[in-house]
């Protein structure tokens, strides 16, 4: 240890060891906090030195020099842990052995002279701006000599006058620069400043060399003797030239402001209106007499999106300010303003040009916009609606709704929404897009689709858009596509659920004008007169009205065998002369249809020739579900109690053969029939299904 740790860490400069062969051993507390070295390194692979090669490369020649035995002053950059770079003054001194003379180790010591750096070259900085500002202001002094009749020049004089700081000019050489028409009067005018002994202030022209004219202010004071002879004049001169141009514009802009319809005043910062164009009068109503000379914020009650006093302070910091102002007119219409505040020095004073644009129809029309967006998004979200808007040049598509599983507005690339169109649906979705995007074609694209969402519900979409083109002939190329996008799932499920039951609609009328023309040549053949015919047939029709009416409530899908014999029934039996038993069955339309004109030959059967020919006469229906192995049976009894006594016939009637022939052919049942004196008893077995979920069509 070279000194005390404790006085080590007390020196405020960074102090290092260094080993003769250039590694680090030690450091102060400074040091550590600041750089965080690693100890056992050399000292030109530290992190503060090898961010940067050169760097590392400077610290191991100077190290190096050290270690040959010289005392090294040198300035580096290095990083500290917090990854600032400092600017340090580095020494190393060699420590000898006093017995050997050999190399004990080094002493590196660093001085933190960022800040210094910093204000050295600051201060470079400002010089070089106060020597361009002497350039740019155009400002230079003279001093004429009365005895000598010399004139004596500064620099800035010089580049006024002639543009040549080397010009070396007598009298004639500088009245010869003054215009011809402006030389009488500078020497009436110098003249007369010393004659009354008071200060010279003109404007005048000069000619250069290369025949530009430059429009220049001389001011001047005499100097006298003792004896109240003129001793010399001294003046400054500068060039005003863009100052009277800038005046000129500047009426020449005024003249502009007077004939623009929108809104511009010019107001003293702190003070009251210097100038309220026509646009002014047009918007908020006061004239220009009744304007002039009051505080416009006052006048127009301005109500800024922050406090004057902000404001304020950044104008007189020579920035200008944009912002929404709402002003209130003279006959209290709240008038909403773009307005921008430019400062304007004059002297000592702050002028304010403020130029406003009434937006107030606009900012309507952005509150309706907005009402109609907040009302397209709850549309769109009821409806399955979704937009996009495609733009070309970025290849970036701004999609809306939820269609694609977006709650608001969110950007991806086309091929990002590509990715959720299903793979056999992309081929066709690409070449309509090519279509679209043609640009000889109308640029419509209509396409119906499904996508694939990331849950891997697949939906179908129908897609409408058009593509805009910029450009004529070979140069017209596409440049954006606006679409909606409509998920119609449930619709096209609809459809084909419409299209299912046209078709199964369709089979069963084919069915039925079958069953129809089979009933009505069956009835003719055992009709003994016409009349007979018309009423049975009458009968059977309305039979088959009745399953009908009774199938189409549940759209196709079935009917209640309890309804079905209570809509059978109800035209051939008087009150409580029908009884039924048995649990809730669902029947097949096809077979609830036959059924349904078996059900209603056995009523009529019995109302002409059985049970219910009587009062007293009774019939008995019950039914219970059989369940086997491979299927379930509806098993059927029609019992007929206390009607006319009953033999057995000779032949079969249509009724008998009507049966038979549906049970046994049409719905693969089987039928019995037993004719016992007290009454009919017919035995029906019947094949069943579970009921299906019933789907009613939306109104």
């Amino acid at each position: 240890m070279v000194l005390p740790r404790d006085i080590l860490d007390r020196i405020a400069a960074f102090v290092g060891v260094l080993d003769p062969d250039g590694t680090l051993v030690e450091v102060n507390a400074a040091a550590l906090q600041t750089f965080g070295p690693r100890f056992r390194q050399k000292a030109w692979e530290l992190e503060c030195f090898s961010y940067d090669s050169g760097v590392s490369q400077r610290v191991r020649e100077e190290v190096g020099r050290a270690i040959g035995g010289a005392s090294v002053r040198f300035e580096t950059p290095a990083r500290g842990v917090t990854g600032e770079i400092y600017e340090l003054d580095v020494q190393i001194h060699p420590l000898l052995d006093e017995h050997t003379g050999q190399l004990k180790c080094l002493i590196a010591s660093g001085i933190d002279i960022t800040e210094r750096k910093r204000f050295g070259r600051e201060l470079k900085r400002s010089l070089d701006l106060l020597e361009r500002a002497q350039r740019v202001g155009q400002l230079g002094h003279w001093a004429y000599d009365f005895p000598t009749g010399k004139i004596s020049w500064s620099d800035e004089a010089r580049r006024v006058f002639v543009g040549d700081v080397q010009f070396e000019p007598d009298p004639e050489a500088v009245k010869r620069l003054f215009h011809p028409d402006d030389v009488e009067r500078l020497r009436a005018e110098m003249m007369d400043a010393v004659a009354s002994r008071r200060r010279l202030e003109s404007t005048y022209r000069i000619w250069r060399d290369d025949g530009e004219e430059r429009i220049i202010e001389i001011e001047a004071e005499p100097d006298f003797k003792a004896t109240g002879e003129p001793k010399r004049l001294f003046g400054i001169v500068r060039d005003v030239t863009q100052q009277r141009l800038r005046e000129r514009r500047l009426k020449e802009q005024q003249q502009l402001i007077d004939l623009s319809l929108e809104p511009i005043f010019c107001w003293e910062l702190d003070g009251g209106l210097l100038h309220w164009n026509p646009g002014c009068e047009r918007v908020y109503g006061y004239t220009r007499e009744e304007a002039l000379g009051k505080n416009p914020h006052e006048l127009l009650a301005s109500r800024f999106p922050l406090t004057f006093s902000e404001i304020r302070k950044r104008l007189l910091s020579g920035h200008s300010w944009i912002g929404e102002v709402v002003q209130t007119a003279r006959d209290g219409r709240q008038v909403i303003v773009e307005a921008r505040l430019d400062p304007v020095s004059s002297g000592e004073k702050t002028l304010i040009m403020e130029a406003t644009r009434d937006i107030t129809f606009r900012r309507a029309a952005d509150e309706r916009l907005r009402l109609s967006e907040e009302r397209l998004a709850i549309a769109a979200e009821l409806t399955n609606l979704g937009t996009f808007d495609h733009d070309h040049e970025t290849d970036i598509v701004t999609v809306t709704g939820n269609v694609c599983e977006t709650n608001g507005g969110k950007t991806m690339t086309r091929d990002e929404l590509l990715a959720s169109v299903h793979p056999a649906d992309l081929p066709s979705v690409l070449n309509a897009i090519k279509r679209a995007s043609d640009p000889e074609s109308d640029g419509i694209y209509t396409e119906e689709h499904r996508i694939v969402r990331s849950t891997g519900e697949v939906r179908w979409v129908s897609v409408k858009a058009r593509t805009f083109f910029e450009g004529e002939g070979k140069a017209r190329r596409p440049v954006r596509t606006i679409g909606a996008m409509l998920d119609v799932t449930e619709q096209r499920s609809f459809d084909e659920q419409q299209r299912l039951l046209m078709g199964e609609l369709n089979h069963r009328v084919r069915n039925t004008l079958s069953v129809v023309q089979a009933i009505a040549s069956q009835t003719l053949r055992s009709s003994s007169n016409p009349h007979t015919f018309v009423e049975d047939f009458k009968g059977r029709l309305q039979a088959i009205a009745s399953a009908y009416k009774l199938l189409n409530e549940t759209t196709w899908q079935g009917a209640n065998l309890t309804e079905l014999l209570r809509e059978q029934l109800s035209s051939s039996c008087g009150s409580g002369q029908v009884y039924t038993d048995g649990p809730e069955v669902w029947l097949p339309p096809q077979i609830a249809l036959n059924l349904g004109l078996i059900i209603y030959e056995l009523g009529t059967n019995a109302r002409k020739y059985g049970a219910l020919s009587v009062p007293g006469g009774r019939v008995q229906v019950s039914w219970q579900p059989i369940r086997g192995d491979d299927k379930t049976i509806l098993r059927m009894e029609w019992e007929e109690i206390g009607g006319p006594p009953v033999r057995p016939p000779t032949s079969r009637g249509f009724g008998m053969g009507l049966i038979e022939r549906t049970i046994g052919s049409t719905i693969e049942g089987e039928t019995k029939f037993e004719f016992k004196p007290e009454g009919v008893r017919c035995i029906i077995d019947l094949p069943l299904q579970s009921p299906p979920p019933v789907m009613h069509m939306p109104a």
